[in-house]
């Protein structure tokens, strides 16, 4: 995992070292590249390796045959659609739709637990962008090596930024990327570190405290439930965003530009600018990939059809994050706030900025909600919480204490009783989760500062910055112990 020591110390600068060693010989090292990314595979999921290779090798050949004499055929991009598009739902959807035709038949379909291949859903919208683009003479592919380069590059993998062939394939294949470039170097390191505090400092901070109150939603009340609610959305942002920053980092590293994935979204003042700040590459793969083929297929674009175009492109993006209603809900509530951001626009109607920001974040909030829990049921639960149904009980206003940071407060103050703080570098430590823990300090953060990579954008290299940055580095790998996984991983 990018947040191991082994990965960190080990197999990142053994990877980053041998890339460049081979910079005359720029074949060989986009080749260890590609050696690398399948270690790097292998190390995460051995059992995924032959639904990887097999996925990699069958779309390779749809490309062929797209390039080639059966160029721009429909019949064989609709058997590359239906290939993936099958291989996804095996493995994410198989179960989820063997329970709902069981319940609402009857009938007893055999429910199997599937392990799902890590990262299926992001190399394999990878690929049908690939197909299509392949279809529509955009681009191809002739070496399998390459392809297969294209599809596995560890630092999007996983979870993505989702990239298109013609924009990487070429960099792989430039020269010029294969030699040291120490601006892309410091600037890379630079943002993955960021990334890397923002997982471990602030996303996990919240992890304990939101898997309590979704496992128990019974258990909350107005308080603690809007608390919940808020944390997820907070641990959500900076733990995917903290992925896409340490992914782009250490690709700018080796002198690959791959897609910057986030720009500040939760300052978006309607549910437009949102998507166009959040997860951009899978933005611009619903509207180029999804949105646009609907809307092409009516005879007559009016704009209550391209109203429905978005409602049902937002729909799909909901069920490809995940197999389950809550996923449904939530493509379903965003497009549905598309659909009304578009009509607000088209007919100029008045909204108050302050009114404008509050709708979004109510918005994102609510969706975040059925996109983080469990069931249908218990995302009604935290609702029912967080409307005042199961009352405000004072007498747990201890557990918000706690996730405010307070208590850890009250530790640096007692500890500091008398005592010099430089001194004491575990208060230190703990003022410093403290400081990004609280929530209303990471709105502060998500608000009010310019994020990660407008910060690496103005970095200028001098001692100051060297000495912040290995600070940052130092501090979060002293919080590694009981690091969470990334939640896009389970995507």
């Amino acid at each position: 995992m990018f947040y191991s020591y082994e990965f960190i110390f080990v197999f990142l600068p053994a990877v980053i070292w041998i890339y460049f060693i081979f910079d005359r010989h720029y074949k060989i090292g986009s080749y260890w590249l590609l050696l690398a990314s399948i270690i790097f595979y292998v190390w995460n999921d051995l059992r995924a390796l032959p639904v990887l290779i097999a996925s990699v090798i069958i779309n390779y050949l749809f490309g062929i045959l797209l390039s080639g004499s059966f160029k721009r055929s429909k019949f064989i991009l609709t058997l590359g659609l239906i290939f993936n598009i099958g291989l996804l739902g095996f493995y994410k959807y198989a179960k989820f739709f063997a329970e709902n035709v069981n319940y609402l038949t009857g009938c007893e379909i055999p429910v199997i637990n599937i392990i799902m291949p890590a990262g299926i859903s992001f190399f394999t919208i990878t690929q049908i962008v690939y197909l299509v683009d392949c279809y529509q003479g955009v681009t191809n592919e002739k070496n399998i090596f390459d392809y297969a380069l294209f599809v596995t590059f560890f630092p999007h993998l996983l979870s993505g930024p989702i990239y298109q062939h013609k924009n990487i394939s070429k960099q792989f294949k430039n020269a010029e990327a294969h030699k040291i470039n120490w601006e892309n170097i410091s600037k890379g390191i630079t943002l993955f570190i960021i990334g890397l505090a923002k997982k471990v400092f602030i996303a996990d901070s919240f992890t304990t405290y939101v898997a309590q109150g979704f496992n128990n939603p019974a258990g909350l009340t107005l308080i603690n439930g809007w608390l919940c609610a808020v944390c997820f959305t907070i641990q959500l942002y900076f733990d995917f965003s903290g992925y896409s920053d340490m992914a782009v980092g250490m690709s700018r590293v080796m002198n690959i530009n791959i897609p910057v994935n986030f720009n500040s979204p939760y300052k978006a003042y309607g549910i437009i600018e949102f998507w166009s700040r959040w997860h951009i590459s899978l933005t611009n793969t619903i509207t180029n990939y999804i949105y646009t083929p609907i809307v092409m297929s009516f005879k007559k674009i009016t704009f209550a059809k391209a109203m429905t175009a978005t409602f049902l492109a937002m729909l799909i993006a909901g069920i490809w994050h995940g197999a389950g209603w809550t996923f449904i809900i939530f493509g379903a509530l965003h497009g549905i706030g598309l659909v009304f951001n578009h009509v607000w626009k088209k007919y100029k109607l008045f909204m108050p900025r302050p009114l404008g920001y509050l709708l979004t974040g109510l918005l994102i909030l609510c969706a975040n909600v059925f996109f983080r829990a469990s069931s249908v049921s218990n995302a009604l639960e935290i609702f029912r919480a967080m409307i005042g149904l199961n009352g405000v009980k004072l007498s747990g206003i201890a557990s918000h204490l706690d996730i405010l940071g307070l208590s850890t407060l009250l530790d640096i103050y007692l500890g500091t009783s008398g005592i010099i703080l430089s001194r004491n570098a575990e208060l230190i430590f703990k003022a410093v989760k403290f400081l990004l823990r609280a929530p209303f300090l990471a709105v502060l953060i998500i608000y009010f500062c310019p994020n990660s990579n407008q910060i690496v954008d103005k970095l200028k290299c001098s001692w100051r910055s060297v000495i912040m940055i290995s600070v940052l580095l130092y501090l979060s790998l002293y919080f590694f112990n009981g690091v969470a996984d990334f939640l896009y991983f389970q995507f």
